[in-house]
């Protein structure tokens, strides 16, 4: 331990005096600027410093101890300040420097030295791990910048799949709400003419969200296909064969059994407003007249993913101009929180009731701000998806 002992008087001269503590060197300096040289040269551990007091007019020496004291601070060596009056030294909150009174005995001062020099191995090795974590916590912001960089890039990405729903498809309109839980979403939703007289639409939801639950989407979409292209032309798939294939699809790749995926498919007929529609472990669709009245369609079929060769029936229901079949995810029905005239029918329900009177991108809107304001809505724990279909009003003649 390395003592540096400067500009003494008697009584702390006489503590030192004959000082051969094992582990112990001191060094002394006579005055404040022999104090600094040595320090600038040396590494020091303690250091005993006597107060020049009011009583010095010298300014050289009054600068040269400021010095010193600022050099004692930047290099955090713990010690001992003597003076006259130790209540009237303002010392940093964060300084190891203790001020003392200067008639202090000898055997208390060496017993503080001793003691301050105890803990500051102590205090030394806690700095090193503060240096190391500042240096640490660094890095991490690093490479967290980088991280959401590579993040808000796969969100746009993604956002990039889905489609644009502002103009009518096959004369059918739609309107959308997608809110990721993070920056990338496990839902995914597609909207697309299959041909001349079929629109076909599905909401897929792969279990959890964030990067994992993104990039099975991706796979989602390459699997989820319409039509079966063949030699002299293609066949429109049945929604009960395209959920069928793309379960097989993920059950060939064999996901932990905590990856699942749900799904919901449908497909219209634009001339005969024919709806046929599977499902595959999913929210039911709703149907919802314009007069606001509700119903489910209801049907059956299990989680996609787990097993190959399940079958998922296919159910119709003839449509009317005017009328809304809305897919939607699990998230929205966590999230929404109404009050329900009818508390056997589920809050998510009641909203779509209560906004039946609205053009279908007004309602789409409206459920979006509503979300927005719903309690938890800064930190949502699940993605929340909603794909809305109105069947076209005739078209009056002139």
């Amino acid at each position: 331990m390395h003592l540096l002992l400067v500009n003494p008087d008697l009584s702390v001269a006489d503590a030192f005096a004959g000082f051969d503590e094992p582990g112990w060197t001191v060094t002394a300096a006579g005055d404040y600027g022999a104090a600094l040289e040595a320090a600038e040269k040396h590494d020091f551990d303690v250091v005993l410093l006597a107060d020049p007091g009011a009583r010095e007019t010298d300014p050289e020496r009054k600068a040269a101890f400021e010095r010193l004291l600022r050099l004692i601070e930047q290099r955090r060596i713990a010690g001992v300040l003597t003076t006259d009056h130790p209540e009237r030294i303002d010392v940093n909150p964060n300084s190891l420097l203790d001020p003392i009174d200067r008639k202090v005995s000898p055997a208390e001062l060496r017993g503080r030295l001793a003691t301050i020099a105890r803990y500051q191995r102590v205090v030394g090795r806690l700095e090193d791990e503060l240096h190391n974590l500042e240096r640490m916590g660094r890095q991490l912001q690093r490479h967290f910048r980088a991280v959401d960089q590579e993040m808000r890039l796969a969100s746009r990405l993604q956002r990039d799949f889905l489609p644009k729903v502002d103009e009518a498809i096959g004369g059918v309109r739609f309107a959308t709400v997608y809110k990721p839980a993070s920056w990338v979403s496990g839902d995914i939703y597609d909207v697309f003419r299959v041909d001349e007289k079929h629109v076909g639409f599905y909401v897929a939801d792969a279990v959890g969200h964030g990067m994992a639950a993104s990039l099975l989407t991706l796979f989602i979409k390459r699997c989820l296909t319409p039509k079966r292209i063949e030699a002299d032309g293609y066949t429109v798939l049945c929604p009960s064969e395209a959920i069928a294939a793309l379960n097989d699809g993920l059950a060939e790749q064999a996901l932990p059994n905590c990856q699942f995926v749900t799904a919901c498919y449908g497909v219209l007929n634009t001339e005969t407003l024919c709806f046929r529609y599977a499902r595959g472990g999913h929210p039911y669709p709703v149907l919802l007249s314009s007069d606001g009245a509700l119903r489910e369609l209801k049907t059956g079929g299990g989680l996609l993913g787990l097993f190959r060769d399940e079958e998922f029936p296919v159910m119709e229901t003839q449509l009317r101009p005017g009328e809304r079949v809305i897919f939607y995810t699990d998230g929205f029905e966590c999230l929404v929180d109404v009050d329900a005239p009818d508390e056997s029918k589920p809050c998510h329900l009641h909203m779509f009731e209560s906004l039946a009177h609205l053009p279908i991108d007004e309602m789409m809107r409206d459920i979006s701000a509503r979300l927005d304001d719903e309690s938890g809505s800064l930190d949502p724990k699940d993605d929340v998806t909603i794909v809305a279909m109105e069947v076209p009003e005739p078209v009056a003649n002139d």
